[in-house]
């Protein structure tokens, strides 16, 4: 080849790599799309959609029909899509050599587990972040995640107690490993797993936006609970720093994820490690068989679950936590990324839909427009049923309507947080540990809507006069 055809062949591949990027067209469409998907469910909510490709942030498009539009800078949580960054923190701290995701649990000095159904000599660092460690916690997975415990014993006999063992170490996804791998890393470094997280992986990064402390972010944007007749039932954020952990636990915003995506994109770790830590970070270490919305999962890496839609390979960690929904995926050999959210409860499949319509767009897929045919569909069907279990304003409990006797507090003896009954604003509310919700009547009995979640309430009067409580299953007494 010679000099003349070489500068010409290198002209053309610049032109074909400029004429494959975003077009404003394909901006305009993706942008119509989410604003026809809010309108035509009827959101209150507050979406975006961005794509990030090798370069970072390629397209940013948000809107809202009755809130306001976030912006580049606004914080959000990104509850489980945290398992990612948690997972890439374990491999920068194993290419330090600080912890060794291969070692058995029993060969570290801190032994959080402490349950004899538990063989930790057979379960090591990339088990747990790999969940396929063999075990999991009810009272562990409720404290972190949403009602919050006082002391670093408390969370660690949590841990051990209402403890489920299925000891042939398959694929069974909770929060329990990460989380479990963040408290020995505090043990072996000396410093928190917040304190970890941002002077290994946001400070390097320059996500100066992120944080894993609520107290801390000063632009976050409310989740939204829906009623059932479609408007808003409440708004809040159901998190306190004692609920950020390492399995749902960080706060950031569309400019730092976009960095956040683009350094997975390239594999690029020379702000983080010495080594390409994303090798083993993409890599599918375990297999799992599960349809998730449109995605076919066939695997899981340290991370990320590896899927397939639509012919392109992705991996993808999405999130759901109180009205928070966020979908985070990349096709590595597209070398292009999605983040899309969305902030009210009923719309958690909204993101996917997005996405893959903003997937589609960009890489020119002519079945395009059939596809969203048949998701917004789904999207419609699901938003429905969402509804049909929304709280109904009419069933909120007056201070006048409740009972004689059962404002007050109430006490579990199985370690779990104390019950506080009270009444603000003419209405009955329910206190437990870091959770404050609205009590609803239910037939004759009662449901406390956190926000975040909901628990059956149903109270007892006792021939002697005593009052008892039942949150679900667990059993309080009033003191």
């Amino acid at each position: 080849m010679n000099k003349k055809i070489l500068i010409t062949t290198c002209i053309l591949s610049l032109m074909s790599y400029k004429t494959s990027a975003i077009t404003l067209k394909q901006k305009s469409e993706v942008k119509l799309a989410l604003k026809q998907l809010t309108h035509s469910n009827k959101l209150k909510g507050s979406q975006f959609v961005a794509i990030v490709d090798e370069n970072g942030l390629a397209m940013f498009e948000a809107y809202s029909a009755s809130g306001k539009p976030m912006k580049l800078d606004t914080q959000f949580m990104v509850a489980s899509h945290t398992k990612a960054m948690t997972s890439t923190l374990f491999s920068i701290l194993h290419a330090e050599n600080k912890i060794d995701l291969n070692k058995p649990l029993s060969e570290y000095k801190y032994k959080p587990l402490t349950n004899h159904k538990i063989k930790t000599d057979k379960i090591s660092i990339k088990n747990l972040l790999t969940h396929t460690s063999g075990f999991t916690s009810i009272q562990h997975t409720f404290q972190t995640a949403f009602i919050g415990f006082d002391t670093k014993i408390e969370i660690k006999n949590a841990l051990n107690s209402n403890t489920l063992v299925a000891p042939n170490y398959k694929f069974r996804y909770s929060n329990t490993g990460p989380i479990v791998s963040s408290m020995v890393a505090e043990n072996v470094t000396g410093k928190s797993w917040p304190e970890l997280i941002e002077s290994k992986l946001t400070k390097p990064l320059k996500m100066n936006n992120t944080t894993a402390y609520v107290s801390k972010a000063n632009n976050l944007i409310p989740a939204i609970t829906t009623n059932l007749n479609g408007e808003i039932f409440n708004t809040g954020h159901h998190k306190s720093d004692d609920t950020m952990h390492a399995s749902g636990g960080i706060i950031s915003t569309v400019n730092d994820l976009s960095i956040w995506l683009k350094a997975n994109i390239n594999q690029d770790y020379s702000s983080l490690s010495k080594s390409n830590i994303f090798e083993m970070l993409h890599d599918k270490q375990v297999d799992q068989s599960k349809n998730y919305f449109t995605y076919k999962r066939d695997g899981y890496t340290l991370g990320w679950d590896t899927a397939e839609y639509n012919g392109d390979r992705l991996l993808t960690r999405y999130g759901t936590y109180g009205g928070y929904s966020i979908h985070v995926s990349f096709i590595p050999e597209s070398k292009i990324g999605v983040i899309s959210f969305t902030n009210q409860d009923i719309a958690f499949a909204l993101p996917h839909v997005i996405a893959n319509y903003a997937y589609n767009t960009v890489l020119n897929k002519l079945n395009r427009d059939e596809l969203l045919n048949e998701e917004k569909l789904r999207l419609t069907k699901s938003i429905s049923n969402n509804l049909a279990g929304a709280p109904d304003n009419l069933k909120i409990i007056s201070a006048t309507n409740l009972p004689e006797g059962l404002l007050g507090n109430y006490k579990n003896d199985k370690g779990w947080p104390t019950h506080h009954i009270y009444t603000e604003d003419n209405e009955v509310k329910v206190k437990w540990g870091s959770l404050k919700g609205t009590l609803l009547k239910e037939g004759d009995d009662y449901n406390a809507h956190f926000g975040s979640l909901q628990r059956s309430i149903k109270f007892s009067t006792l021939t002697d006069g005593n009052v008892t409580m039942k949150n679900g299953s667990l059993s309080y007494s009033k003191i």
